[in-house]
């Protein structure tokens, strides 16, 4: 071999070398991971978020978005001027309030009380101190019958606890098979039977006395309809999956309000 053909030859092999991935330029190579900047993540709206206004989808219905932003819905109902047969309309706006707008006439009217109330303080302490003891025994006796009204919708453990503390804990969590039966908790109406709130699967609500609802969540079948009357350990559903688990989630509210059913059912 000549001696130019191996220069020639010693030059291909280094211009190789120097192609190869392992002497490309960091430009080539692009910014490493670590550096480059990513684009933020996306704000999670919390599950207890409730904006001003709410403008009314298919399917939903009063006692639904009263029950999805933690309202009261006869109050909801009342501070939208909406009548006691609560319906409302696809693309309504609903202000999400409890409080009832107050006409000019009455506050003139609270402001002519204001005037005569001190003068009937001193004589009212008295008759209320006398009466808060009878007040006091007549509600724990209330509460005694409310709690001994109710039934457990499914004999199964808990699984998840509710918490007051935390938006994703309204209420317990049962579990069981898929396709056991769920009862109502106690006798009332149904007033919601469908999909339409997030976060709940197949959903069940029920009216009952006294201003308390009970929500069967998350149920594989739904066997009754709105405006049903249910008593009390009647079957309603039957069990679903709750993620990848069968499970019933279960809610007690009063007014609107979230409350631990373990202070309703009875003990077992």
């Amino acid at each position: 071999m000549s001696k130019n053909s191996i220069v020639f030859v010693i030059i291909l092999m280094l211009t190789s070398c120097l192609n190869s991935e392992r002497y490309a330029s960091l430009e080539k190579r692009g910014t490493p991971d670590w550096q480059q900047t990513k684009p933020a993540a996306k704000s999670v709206q919390p599950s207890n978020y409730r904006p001003d206004y709410y403008l009314v989808k298919p399917g939903d219905t009063l006692y639904s978005i009263a029950f999805r932003f933690g309202l009261d819905y006869k109050k909801l109902a009342k501070a939208n001027g909406i009548g006691s047969d609560f319906r409302i309309f696809e693309g309504q706006s609903l202000k999400l309030s409890e409080q009832i707008p107050v006409s000019k006439t009455a506050s003139a009217s609270v402001k002519t009380t204001k005037t005569t109330k001190n003068s009937s303080v001193q004589n009212s302490v008295t008759n209320t101190n006398s009466q808060k003891n009878d007040a006091s025994v007549k509600a724990s006796l209330n509460d005694k019958s409310k709690a001994a009204s109710w039934v457990w919708p499914h004999d199964g453990k808990i699984v998840r606890a509710f918490s007051s503390r935390v938006s994703d804990r309204k209420g317990i969590d049962i579990g069981g098979r898929i396709g056991d039966s769920v009862v109502a908790a106690a006798t009332g109406t149904v007033v919601y039977a469908g999909d339409g709130l997030p976060g709940y699967g197949n959903l069940i609500i029920v009216e009952h006395t006294n201003s308390f609802l009970s929500a069967y969540a998350f149920t594989e079948r739904i066997l009754v309809n709105e405006k049903d009357s249910v008593a009390a350990g009647q079957k309603i559903a039957t069990m679903g999956k709750q993620g990848d688990q069968p499970g019933l989630h279960f809610e007690i509210r009063q007014d609107g309000k979230p409350v631990n059913p373990i202070q309703y059912l009875p003990k077992r």
